[in-house]
């Protein structure tokens, strides 16, 4: 797949999923629906996005993104102004609760799912990912029906995974 520059119109899809997803800045740091959160957390998933969209994660598109993100979405604008967010920005972010779920020790390859280098079934990973998928719409205050596919949410967990292996 061909990776393209991250243009000001990527970005800002990105920033607007990031925000539809709950994430702000405030002075103390970055919060997810009015939670502490890790700054790798908002890293990563800035990363994530412009990938999402085949742009290329360079340092400094990841920081357009966050210095975006802290400009146009402080703690002080409520989440419910934000767009609603989408399947799309629902499986990202449920996919990042099952990798911070498992201490981001869950890994996927040919020989399946390990979590802190123990074997899961494939019916364990399924299982986080549809439970996560029901929290992350619950916590934007749809009903369950509403949740992203456990598909789409399993494809950006072994997205993210992978993304996430020492190279």
């Amino acid at each position: 797949m061909h990776s393209v520059t991250a243009t000001p119109a990527i970005v800002t899809d990105v920033v607007n999923d990031l925000a539809a997803a709950g994430f702000r800045k405030a002075p103390q740091g970055w919060r997810h629906h009015d939670k502490t959160c890790h700054p790798l957390d908002v890293q990563d998933l800035a990363v994530f996005g412009l990938k999402a969209r085949q742009a290329s994660p360079t340092a400094r598109a990841v920081e357009a993104v966050k210095r975006e993100l802290a400009r146009d979405w402080p703690a002080t604008v409520p989440v419910d102004q934000a767009l609603a967010p989408t399947s799309d920005t629902l499986a990202m972010e449920a996919a990042l609760m099952v990798w911070r779920f498992s201490l981001y020790t869950l890994r996927h390859d040919a020989s399946g799912w390990t979590m802190d280098g123990q074997p899961l079934l494939f019916a364990q990973v399924r299982k986080l990912a549809a439970g996560w998928a029901v929290v992350v719409a619950e916590a934007h205050g749809m009903p369950a029906d509403h949740a992203p596919e456990t598909r789409k949410v399993l494809n950006d967990l072994r997205r993210l995974v992978r993304d996430a292996e020492p190279r």
